[in-house]
């Protein structure tokens, strides 16, 4: 604490001195110096892109001694340039409610003008990430100072001096600075995003770059037939009420294809109860169903069910990737008293064999669970499922927004919906009855004044996703780590026969986190890019938005957004865990103090940036930052030709990451999204199940790699829902300590090689020298698999050829163990008497042994063997 509080008397001090070596002064000292400023309702001062208005709590002489009613602000820019200034505005004498900032048309003496509808400020609201027009509040509290950032378009604006007037309006009182706008010179490029340092990317707040009503690639158009809708592999069928009647999947038992015919995925229509607390149940009558949109992306519908005590609004929406959004708000007519509003969902029986989330780790499901709400932990979302076919429910209300994740769950948790939650009297309990598992989503008992409304919202998720591509699951071998010398891994990616190369942050040409795009390194990353593509290979960058380094030209203009882009945690008061358990680096507490929550930082060791420090600070989930992240990413695939990303945790909805899909998909057709995330079933980051928390992303991603602090001895069902991602329709891969080969194969699965030990790569040309590409997966979760064991601890799968076919077998015991391979002929398709058993040499897996029969198999603990049936024919 003692070094925090020198840092900010330091800060705060007379005679403190900023960029550019220029003098501030203490809001307490500048009150004194310039009291006649200071008793005015506000002060307002300008000051160009260039340097950025710091502090809310300091000011530059030079800002007190301006006369704006006199001078005017000489700025200067180029034809085709997104140009950006600052207006300063002090409240030295009280709170400032609701500033309005109004521009006027900048004109040329010729007669030339620049349209005010081409110049706006930042601060005052933009175009949020779903790209909808938005408008926010200016206040500013106190003594405190504000800065405005004021973006004008230079599109096809000629050469010329413009003049016009920025006007501050505040309780009726104005103050207006004088603009004269020089634009000169050769025109920019690209409105000047190819630099950083001009500030023209601010624009990127505003950008609707990937939101369009296209499909992205793979999947197909929602059509409907009367009250059913098809997805891929999906069917939906709308029941009166406006509830789901029917979900059935047609994705094959392996997931690896799409049948003709379906399996009911709901055992029943879902049923959306409201019981009087006498116990009678409310009969609400359906009215039509309206289908209020239909596009190929979405359909939307929605049905009013009424009686004379209470009406029950039901609008749904079933979008091409499996996501249905369910707005239901319940409006009481007459005064109730209320037993309980519930949900009830059933689920098949044969497609609820897995559980994953409130508060169960993803394995078998138990008989009974019961669970209820409790914001402490990251909670609020159940999937039920089989490989091929599930349900994930989510529970929300009006009041829902994204929660932090990882260790900074504490600093923004999830918000108790006031229908579902009901002061924590809300819960969901999961029974299994007969064939079928009823879960029910209950709120408990309360009163409802007439006229009050509840929101009952919810969402789903319909598993899988899309079926399990063999090109990318075989074909795709990442390298990822192995130092931090990036140009040095094209060749060891060579050399380990990876190619897709994935290039961390932290790394001599991307040092800083999440900024990729510095100006200083954007030239060595497109040579890395060159390179990599000379040889083959394909890029990524890591690229995600749960924290930003402070080392970007923008830090200082979206900290004045008040919290809108980086989160407004406790600033020097914060403390994590993990990485600042004693309070924030020493440059937080002196240049941001308040509104902010330390994340991750590392000093640079190497490359031209050697000596700097990455210091990084957590972000608003769905913000504006949103669309300059996707804005970046359409940046990056058109001129560096990267190939894709790689998301550490995600502070990202489905909404942005499809955008993110389909622009890597237009520009880069062969380009790939990977998630990596650390185990967050613990109490610091909520005990949520990763792929739980970030299902509504898996539908544009190709790869997860959910395996960091992952424990590997854990049961086979485990790992086939948190570790697989086969029943999501998504390869998947180990992290770990390397992960654990033997059981990995089970799944199909390797880790990456350069990240940790049991390199790949051998298993990789295993992979090739026998097709694994071309072979279809049959697991022990498979009702088809033709291959089993007569020892419970040794799991089998089959990849099933024509010719040939490969068992992976794999001991989950510590100890060894023995066993029978049991192979069901006629289902593999092959003549016993024709075929030959072979165990090859794999290094580092397995040695060359001589096989007669598989009825007794010595298997090591916690190993296993790759076993080839070849038929001859």
């Amino acid at each position: 604490m003692k070094y925090i509080f020198l840092s900010m008397l330091l800060c705060l001090a007379v005679g403190v001195t900023g960029q550019n070596s220029e003098k501030y002064i203490s809001i307490e000292s500048a009150k004194k110096q310039y009291a006649k400023l200071a008793g005015q309702p506000f002060y307002v001062f300008q000051e160009n892109r260039e340097n950025p208005i710091r502090w809310n709590d300091s000011l530059k002489v030079s800002w007190l001694t301006q006369d704006i009613t006199k001078k005017q602000f000489a700025l200067s820019a180029r034809p085709g340039e997104y140009f950006v200034y600052q207006i300063g505005v002090w409240a030295g004498s009280g709170n400032i409610q609701n500033l309005e900032i109004k521009f006027s048309d900048l004109r040329s003496k010729d007669g030339k003008t620049i349209s005010s509808k081409r110049v706006s400020c930042f601060n005052a609201g933009g175009i949020d990430y779903l790209g909808k027009p938005f408008s926010k509040k200016i206040n500013i509290p106190n003594g405190k100072v504000q800065a405005l950032w004021v973006g004008a378009d230079l599109t096809g604006v000629t050469k010329g001096i413009y003049n016009g007037t920025t006007n501050i309006l505040i309780d009726g009182k104005k103050q207006s600075i004088k603009i004269q706008l020089a634009v000169d010179g050769n025109a920019v490029e690209n409105h000047g995003y190819n630099e950083g340092k001009g500030l023209s990317r601010m624009n990127w707040l505003n950008s609707t770059v990937g939101i369009n009503e296209e499909i992205a690639k793979g999947y197909q158009p929602v059509t409907r037939k009367d009250k059913t809708l098809h997805i891929l592999g999906r069917s939906f069928v709308i029941g009166n009420d406006g509830m789901p009647a029917e979900i059935n999947s047609f994705f094959t038992s392996s997931n690896q294809s799409i049948s003709e015919k379906s399996e009911p995925i709901t055992g029943g229509a879902f049923r959306f109860v409201v019981e009087k607390a006498n116990g009678e149940i409310i009969r609400l009558t359906p009215g039509a169903v309206k289908f209020i949109e239909e596009k190929e992306d979405h359909i939307n519908w929605q049905v009013k069910n009424t009686l004379a005590e209470c009406e029950l609004m039901c609008s749904g929406s079933l979008n091409y990737d499996g996501f249905v959004d369910y707005k239901v708000s319940l409006k009481a007519l007459k005064q109730l008293k209320i037993k309980d509003i519930r949900l009830e969902v059933p689920v098949t029986k044969e497609k609820a064999t897995y559980m994953m989330g409130l508060n169960r780790e993803g394995g078998l499901r138990p008989n009974s669970w019961k669970w209820q709400w409790d914001t402490t932990k990251n909670q609020d979302a159940l999937w039920l499922g089989a490989v091929n076919g599930g349900l994930r429910l989510k529970w929300k209300a009006e009041n829902y927004k994204l929660p932090l994740v990882n260790i900074y769950y504490k600093f923004e948790p999830l918000r108790l919906p006031p229908s579902w939650g009901n002061e924590n009297k809300g819960g969901v309990n999961v029974e299994q009855k007969g064939n079928s598992v009823e879960v029910m989503a209950y709120s408990g008992s309360r009163d409802m004044a007439a006229g009050s409304v509840l929101n009952y919202d919810f969402e789903l998720l319909i598993t899988p996703f899309k079926t399990i591509s063999n090109e990318k699951k075989y074909g795709d071998r990442y390298f990822h780590g192995g130092g931090t010398n990036a140009i040095s891994k094209i060749d060891k990616a060579e050399k380990a026969g990876a190619n897709i190369i994935n290039i961390h942050h932290a790394e001599d040409i991307y040092p800083f986190i999440n900024y990729p795009y510095l100006d200083e390194n954007t030239t060595e990353l497109k040579t890395l890019v060159d390179k990599a593509h000379s040889q083959e290979k394909r890029l990524k960058l890591y690229y995600t938005t749960r924290e930003l380094t402070k080392n970007i030209p923008e830090f200082q203009a979206f900290y004045s957004l008040d919290g809108e882009v980086l989160f407004p945690g406790p600033g020097n008061a914060s403390r994590t865990e993990a990485l600042h358990p004693k309070g924030p680096n020493e440059w937080l507490v002196k240049n941001l103090r308040e509104k902010y929550v330390p994340a991750w930082y590392n000093p640079v060791s190497e490359g031209k940036f050697k000596g700097s420090f990455d210091l990084s600070v957590i972000t608003t989930p769905n913000s504006r930052l949103n669309n300059f992240y996707i804005a970046g990413l359409d940046w990056m695939v058109q001129n560096l030709k990267i190939d894709g990303i790689y998301i550490d945790d995600a502070a990202l909805d489905r909404f942005t990451l499809q955008r993110a899909r389909k622009v890597i998909d237009q520009n880069r057709p062969e380009g790939r999204i990977d998630l990596h995330s650390w185990n967050h079933f613990n109490s610091w980051a909520g005990f949520a199940s990763c792929l739980n928390l970030y299902m509504e992303l898996l539908p544009y991603l190709d790869l997860v790699w959910i395996g960091e602090a992952r424990d590997y001895n854990r049961a086979p069902d485990h790992w086939l829902v948190e570790v697989s991602g086969i029943p999501f329709g998504l390869p998947g891969q180990m992290l770990e300590g390397g992960g654990n080969p033997w059981r990995g194969m089970v799944y199909g699965i390797t880790n990456r090689s350069g990240w940790t030990g049991n390199t790949p790569d051998e298993l990789w040309k295993f992979w090739d020298e026998h097709n694994c590409k071309d072979k279809e997966l049959l697991g022990y979760w498979d009702k088809n698999c033709p291959v089993t064991t007569n020892n419970e601890h040794i799991m089998a799968s089959v990849f099933k050829g024509e010719n040939e076919s490969i068992i992976a077998i794999a001991n989950w015991e510590k100890e060894a163990q023995s066993t029978s391979v049991l192979i069901d002929w006629d289902a593999l398709g092959y003549d016993a008497s024709k075929c030959t058993i072979s165990m090859p040499f794999i290094k580092n897996f397995q040695e060359e042994q001589p096989l007669q029969s598989l009825s007794s198999v010595h298997v090591p603990g916690g190993k296993g063997f790759m076993i080839v049936l070849k038929e001859n024919k």
